[in-house]
């Protein structure tokens, strides 16, 4: 029972300090407790990650265009 007493202490001084919140947990059942600034900010980070392991994985496999090529695509497509 101390330890949920605990747990909720926890809980509540993140959210005096910080608002609203949200509760995570690692890999390694580590249970983590952060800001909505902090958790949006970390989804940010691991969609920019992704996008740039596809575009490496792309670039490695040949999916790719040269630059002048796709300015002509869409000047004509467009008129860009």
């Amino acid at each position: 029972m101390q330890q949920l007493k605990d747990v909720q202490s926890v809980i509540e001084a993140a959210l005096n300090k910080y608002g609203d919140i949200v509760l995570s947990k690692n890999e390694e059942d580590t249970v983590f407790v952060m800001s909505i600034e902090e958790y949006r900010k970390k989804l940010l980070d691991e969609e920019i990650n992704r996008k740039i392991m596809e575009s490496e994985e792309d670039y490695n496999n040949g999916r790719v265009k040269d630059a002048e090529e796709v300015f002509k695509e869409w000047e004509e497509q467009y008129g860009i």
